[in-house]
């Protein structure tokens, strides 16, 4: 029994009360009383270090507004708080540092929940879009979690109501509004989440994209592993369309590449990756033709090990390759319960899902579909069950089912999601 266990929760409990019910609305309140600053638009990371994914799009999109127009219409910053992922003294010193940034800015953009955030008195004037992180709708959130072993409990998102001060939400298609209306607690205000599509999807349908991405792919594993490449003179790679046949595609001569991609068990600090795959027991079975790329969740610190007898089969890329760059390259992805599967969907490329502990994971998460009647490709519980999968993949896979889970949960995302965000600030921007 841990008897510090009360004591911890007081003064956690005491530290929120003190930053989010006071000092942080005081401070924004104070720094509030400065004129708004128009155009000034402010990309809050509640968690990484560096500007991610979605911003990284829509902040070119505006650069490349103030260029064509040959002046500065929009003033872009961003501020980074590492809200639950480094110390509370810290986290409390970024939020200080971002008050004055946040409280003058026309737009603020968010792509997580954030307790910081959610403790402003967001002044008039102020616009604050929720470009959520992930696409479609799979493990539950929010207040959909509520009761989980996953979730927070009913009572901490009553006292701070972390996805309170979103204007707008941006999601992936039409289908999955009901299910973010529940996660932010916003059934008045469905007509608030807009099924325009998420940023980061734009980048797989251009093709110099897609280019880059396969032959950056190629240049990693030519290092890594240069017998992969010893039979031919020059790296191969294919522009790969979404939804194109690409029978013919072969980025490393000889082999199809399979991408492993789980999401993490645990909680976000004490992450942990799944570790039943056996990279042995694949390379045996399908080392021939086929090579493994292995990509762990960021928030995973400690990863499975690659054994030495499969070191020239799989190939840990979590440090060398984003994940977008992976499922651009990958011609078969095998994954559990990550949302990767509505982009990887994009490309009409086989989905299997290796799910072995589906019924535990379903008590701690839920899922707001069934997830059997729902994944558009086999479900594996076991090692044997899924190399066979792989193995019969290139022949019989059932690609409609990719199609109509594509069309399903991303048809906002048709490579122009980006324009319409801007759009809605122009919309804002004139109300």
């Amino acid at each position: 029994m841990d008897i510090l266990a009360p004591a911890r929760k007081l003064a956690r409990s005491s530290y929120k009360d003190m930053t989010l019910k006071r000092l942080y609305p005081d401070r924004y309140r104070k720094a509030a009383e400065s004129p708004l600053v128009k155009g000034k638009v402010v990309f809050l990371e509640v968690r990484e270090e560096a500007l991610t994914d979605n911003f990284r799009l829509i902040r070119a999109a505006l650069e490349k507004r103030n260029e064509r127009a040959g002046k500065t219409l929009y003033r872009m910053t961003t501020v980074c708080i590492r809200e639950g992922m480094t110390g509370s003294l810290e986290v409390m010193q970024n939020c200080l540092n971002a008050i004055p940034k946040l409280a003058d800015a026309e737009f603020i953009f968010v792509n997580e929940v954030s307790y910081f955030l959610s403790s402003l008195p967001i002044r008039s004037g102020t616009t604050v879009i929720q470009t959520w992180h992930a696409c479609g709708a799979f493990k539950k959130f929010g207040y959909s979690a509520v009761g989980q072993g996953f979730g927070t409990s009913r009572e901490d998102l009553d006292r701070y109501p972390v996805h309170r001060n979103f204007d707008y939400v941006t999601v992936s298609g039409p289908e999955v509004v009901w299910a973010y209306a529940e996660a932010f607690h916003m059934e008045d205000r469905r007509d608030a989440i807009l099924p325009i599509g998420v940023s980061r999807t734009d980048m797989f349908f251009h093709s110099r994209y897609r280019d880059k991405a396969c032959g950056k792919t190629a240049w990693v594993l030519r290092r890594m592993a240069p017998q992969l490449f010893r039979s031919s003179g020059q790296d191969v790679y294919a522009d790969r369309i979404p939804g194109e046949e690409e029978e013919s595609a072969c980025l490393v001569p000889g082999k199809k590449i399979i991408l492993y991609a789980p999401t993490f068990r645990g909680s976000v600090r004490d992450a942990s990756s799944p570790d039943r795959l056996d990279p042995v027991r694949m390379k045996e079975a399908l080392g021939r033709d086929h090579i493994l790329l292995i990509k762990h969740h960021p928030f995973v610190k400690e990863r499975p090990p690659i054994p030495a007898e499969a070191a020239d089969f799989a190939f840990d890329m979590t440090d060398r390759l984003t994940i977008e760059e992976l499922i651009t390259s990958a011609d078969i992805c095998i994954t559990d319960y990550s949302s990767i599967i509505f982009e990887y969907s994009l490309f009409e490329r086989p989905l299997i899902f290796f799910a072995f502990d589906l019924d535990s994971y379903l008590d701690e998460r839920g899922f707001y579909y069934p997830p059997q009647d729902m994944m558009p490709g086999p479900v594996c519980r076991t090692q044997d069950e899924l190399i066979r999968e792989l193995q019969k993949a290139r022949e019989t896979f059932d690609l409609a089912r990719v199609r109509e889970f594509k069309y399903r949960f991303m048809s906002g995302c048709d490579g122009h999601a980006t324009s319409r965000v801007l759009e809605l600030m122009d919309k804002c921007a004139s109300s």
